[in-house]
């Protein structure tokens, strides 16, 4: 069935669409009670739903939050533990509050001004924005914003506008692991994560480099993708001959793919994933609470909409032991 017009509401009703639309917004206390239970029957019979985004485009005004994740390829891994609990975060907060969100996938600023022209939001939370594009994303976005885990560097300047960062201690999550390994007996490690410019910051490229003041040694190796059959072939060389003893895995599905090709070396990864009890071995790893992360965007966002507030925060983390780092130190004692 087509969908009914507002108008279409009015003439099944004999009156004028204004009186429709007052109904719908509740505004009704000049409307009998008659005029008004026939037009909510009519509402009721047909389905109506009001079209929200041209009344917010009417008013300017808006109950709507968009989630940006931002991405050259236009393509996000939601089975990474880190964007649906993330994502989990905002959307309870986000409901708690009254407001509705959007997800989309962006990939330069045409596409930001594109969803900006069709659509009023009160505001954005941005997820795990590069750093090269960070200014010109932040200048096209024309709302208060927050960004999660989003670095940029701070000699450039940015408009007035308020806008709140999100992220974690990334120095604190290398150096719980770094202590870790080390009091395991730990001295060859491997650095393993997603592709990163180990020159621009950002999250891992963060994690690297606190990391090396503990293992200066330490390679990296990169994976574009957590697809199995990426890891294997990034880690090929390594499979005969295994200079480290142990890997120390950005993320815990980096971590998970790992666990599943290397049977004699120590894996920890990052974030405390739901499955990291159910692999064997159990994944040591730093939880990291990014459910916190993604309530808090949205809670600094709504301040930022009602009072122009600007905010940073960035969430602890705590060393998960379970079983997939072996204690070297004990071995070498037997």
């Amino acid at each position: 069935m087509k969908k009914i017009t507002l108008k279409q509401i009015s003439k099944l009703a004999d009156v004028s669409p204004m009186t429709v639309s007052n109904v719908i917004r509740g505004k009704d206390t000049k409307v009998s009670a008659i005029t008004k239970a026939k037009i909510e029957e009519i509402i009721r019979k047909y389905n109506y739903a009001p079209n929200q985004n041209a009344a917010n485009l009417r008013s300017g005004r808006s109950n709507l939050i968009g989630v940006l994740f931002y991405n050259k390829q236009n393509q996000v891994d939601f089975i990474d533990p880190f964007i649906s609990a993330v994502l989990t975060g905002i959307e309870q907060a986000a409901n708690d509050a009254g407001y509705f969100t959007m997800l989309h996938t962006v990939s330069d600023v045409k596409s930001i001004e594109a969803l900006q022209r069709n659509w009023v939001f009160a505001g954005f939370v941005v997820i795990s924005l590069h750093c090269q594009d960070f200014v010109k994303i932040d200048k096209a976005i024309v709302t208060p914003v927050s960004y999660i885990d989003t670095y940029w560097d701070e000699k450039n300047k940015l408009s007035e506008k308020p806008r709140n960062f999100i992220g974690t201690d990334e120095e604190k999550v290398s150096r719980i692991i770094a202590d870790y390994l080390k009091m395991m007996g730990h001295e060859k490690i491997l650095f393993y994560s997603f592709d990163f410019d180990e020159n621009e910051p950002s999250v891992i490229q963060k994690r690297y480099q606190a990391f090396l003041k503990y293992f200066p040694d330490a390679e990296a190796v990169k994976v574009p993708t957590p697809n199995y059959q990426a890891v294997l072939e990034s880690v090929v060389d390594y499979l005969e001959l295994q200079p480290f003893t142990a890997i120390y895995a950005t993320a815990d599905l980096l971590a998970a793919r790992l666990n599943q090709i290397f049977k004699d070396i120590s894996i920890i990864g990052v974030d405390d994933a739901d499955f990291d009890s159910f692999i064997a071995p159990k994944l040591t790893t730093v939880r990291t609470d990014q459910l916190e992360k993604g309530r808090l965007a949205v809670k600094y966002l709504l301040e930022s909409i009602e009072r122009g507030n600007s905010a940073k925060f960035y969430s602890d983390s705590e060393l998960i032991e379970r079983d997939s780092v072996r204690n070297i130190k004990k071995n070498e004692q037997k």
